[in-house]
């Protein structure tokens, strides 16, 4: 009996797996990639990446606190500065972007993102967005709907 469990569990796709070893970091990573940026490319997503790496490694702090602070990514934002649950977020998981997403979340809560994708860039906005704190600068790289900037 055992052994046609064992079987049984070798013949299941990794990806199927894969799902209970995500770390909270690297689940909330995957859906903030996927909340703000499942319609771009694999560069794209890659790209939202690499900003929050960016973010983790110049506040020292972990892929949760930066995703999850309020104001910085809008997948999150709830309203007067409340942010989301977890949970909220689930109808993101059945998005066909989502393998990719929780590739590219572990690699960013394992700080092994190229920066030079996004120019070293730790913000970015949507290519019709002009934000306050864009006036004046000039994006590091454009990246499918999205520029990016390093401030």
């Amino acid at each position: 009996m055992m052994i046609r469990l064992f079987m049984l569990l070798l013949m299941l796709p990794l990806d199927m797996l894969a799902d209970q070893v995500l770390s909270r970091d690297e689940r909330i990573v995957a859906l903030t990639i996927l909340g703000e940026a499942r319609g771009e490319s694999v560069r794209g997503m890659e790209a939202v990446g690499c900003v929050i790496q960016k973010r983790m490694d110049e506040g020292n702090m972990s892929a949760s606190q930066v995703c999850l602070k309020p104001w910085q990514f809008s997948i999150w934002n709830a309203g007067k500065g409340k942010v989301k649950k977890e949970h909220e977020l689930y109808y993101l998981w059945k998005s066909p972007s989502m393998k990719v997403a929780r590739e590219i979340a572990r690699k960013v809560c394992r700080h092994g993102m190229n920066q030079e994708i996004t120019g070293g860039a730790n913000h970015y906005c949507t290519i019709k967005a002009n934000p306050y704190w864009t006036k004046g600068r000039k994006p590091v790289k454009i990246i499918g709907n999205h520029k990016f900037y390093k401030l």
